[in-house]
Formats: C-alpha cells, sequence, structure tokens
C-alpha cells in the first residue's frame, strides 16, 4: 500500500478515524471547561420514554422515506418537488413538534435549547471546533468527489441537514438525558443513538457497493461525530456552534468549491 492509497483511498477511512480521536479526547479533557449541569429533572423515567418515544418516530419515518417513499415521490412528483416535501415533514418531526413540547410541556426557555448567537459558554471550544472541521473539510476536498452546489442549495443543506438533526439530537434528545441521567450519561446517550438513525441510510449504501469494513466503520466514525457535536453543543451550550461543525462535515468540500 502506498501513502497515496493510505491518505487519499478507501484506507483514509482509518485516518479520518484518528483525527476524529484526537479532537475528542482534545475536547473531552483539554478544550474548555464543563459547563454547570442543566436542572435535574424530577421525573427521569418520563424523560427517558418521551425520548425514545421521540426517536422512534424520527427513525421509523426515516426509515420509510429511505426504504419505501422516496422513490415513489421521486416517479410521482420529480426529485426536487419531493425533495421540498420530505424537508417540510422532517421541520414538524424534528424541530416543530419537539420545540413547541419541550416549550409548553416542560417549560424551557429558547436559550435553554442553545438558540443565542451571542452568548458562548467557551469561547474556546468554538473555535476549536470551527477549526478541527475546517482541516476536516480540507482533508475531505482531496479525497472525496468534488460536488458542486450554488449557495442557495447549500442554505437549504445547512437547514435540512445540519439544523434540523443538531436541534432534535443536541438541542432537544441531549438536553432531556442531561436533565435526567447527567452530561456524561447524555452525551453517550445521545451519540449512540445518533448513530443507530443512520441505520437505514447506511444499509441502502452497503447494498449498492457490498463493502462490509466500510458498512461497519461508517457506524463508528458517526459515533465519533455524534459525541464531538454533543460535546461542542455541551461546552458552549449554543446550538448554532454544532450547527456549523455538523454542516462542515457534509458541505465544506461544496463549500470551498463555491468560493473558489
Amino acid at each position: 500500500m502506498d501513502l497515496s492509497e493510505l491518505f487519499f483511498g478507501e484506507f483514509s477511512i482509518i485516518i479520518i478515524g484518528i483525527f476524529l480521536i484526537i479532537i475528542l479526547i482534545l475536547l473531552a479533557k483539554y478544550v474548555g471547561p464543563y459547563p454547570k449541569p442543566l436542572p435535574q429533572s424530577g421525573t427521569p423515567r418520563k424523560d427517558l420514554r418521551e425520548t425514545i418515544l421521540f426517536w422512534l418516530v424520527h427513525f421509523t419515518w426515516l426509515s420509510v422515506v429511505i426504504f419505501f417513499l422516496k422513490s415513489i415521490f421521486v416517479t410521482l412528483i420529480g426529485s426536487d418537488l419531493s425533495y421540498y416535501f420530505l424537508v417540510a415533514i422532517d421541520s414538524l418531526i424534528l424541530f416543530i413538534i419537539p420545540l413547541i413540547y419541550v416549550i409548553r410541556k416542560n417549560n424551557w426557555r429558547l436559550s435553554e435549547i442553545g438558540f443565542t448567537i451571542t452568548k458562548v459558554e467557551s469561547w474556546k471550544v468554538l473555535v476549536f471546533g470551527i477549526s478541527a472541521y475546517l482541516i476536516l473539510g480540507v482533508y475531505s476536498f482531496f479525497r472525496s468527489p468534488h460536488i458542486e452546489m450554488y449557495w442557495f442549495a447549500l442554505l437549504l443543506v445547512l437547514y435540512s441537514n445540519a439544523f434540523l438533526e443538531e436541534f432534535f439530537y443536541r438541542g432537544f434528545i441531549q438536553s432531556k438525558l442531561e436533565r435526567a441521567f447527567g452530561q456524561k450519561k447524555a452525551l453517550i446517550y445521545q451519540g449512540v443513538i445518533f448513530t443507530l438513525v443512520h441505520i437505514p441510510a447506511k444499509t441502502i449504501q452497503f447494498s449498492i457497493d457490498g463493502n462490509l469494513l466500510l458498512y461497519l466503520s461508517s457506524f463508528f466514525l458517526v459515533f465519533l461525530h455524534g459525541t464531538i457535536y454533543g460535546l461542542i453543543y455541551m461546552k458552549t451550550r449554543n446550538l448554532w456552534a454544532s450547527v456549523i461543525c455538523h454542516y462542515l462535515t457534509n458541505w465544506a468540500v461544496a463549500t470551498i468549491l463555491l468560493f473558489i
């Protein structure tokens, strides 16, 4: 195996894994302090049941879309309209309904979910996280197919891909789990269920390429990403910090190409 195959070929996933592990260790132990824990819930079992229920709704909907509905929608109304329709449903499941629930039922304030621009608990964590994912984005620029997208499409995926998932898995689920079980367990639990929700998409990809090693290792990488996003969200108490990092994970290449 030559160096180009290791760094830019199929085995480059090893380099990414090592990079993410280093980032995770630095964030967990050395970069920025842990904030004051969120107020503990008096009904942790209820919070756990709610978390599982909301997650199951998302997992079921996502599975039905990937395995059945997506191709049907594309055939009936076209790829663009079907995408907008699915984003609208995702907005209900991942954002609007959970937001209304925690505001009305749990009496949360928007600031408790991280809906703030100016307030950041740790700017060191924010700068470190964005810098790390910019480096990963530049690396992906050389190892991945170059996907060119216009600014409107990049804004749309910023919302549909990064914001919705970050609100649901960090702002909603991780916050509920932290109130129920504390910071450390919440971080691990949300990372696990964030990984599990990728099973349908990863399974479809596996059915196409048949690469079992890539299939299994991709879940490990998703878990690392989810845990890192969770740490960034927890230590900054700012939802936009993890949204930016999540966005750079998937679309840094397209953004670089746009500005070039």
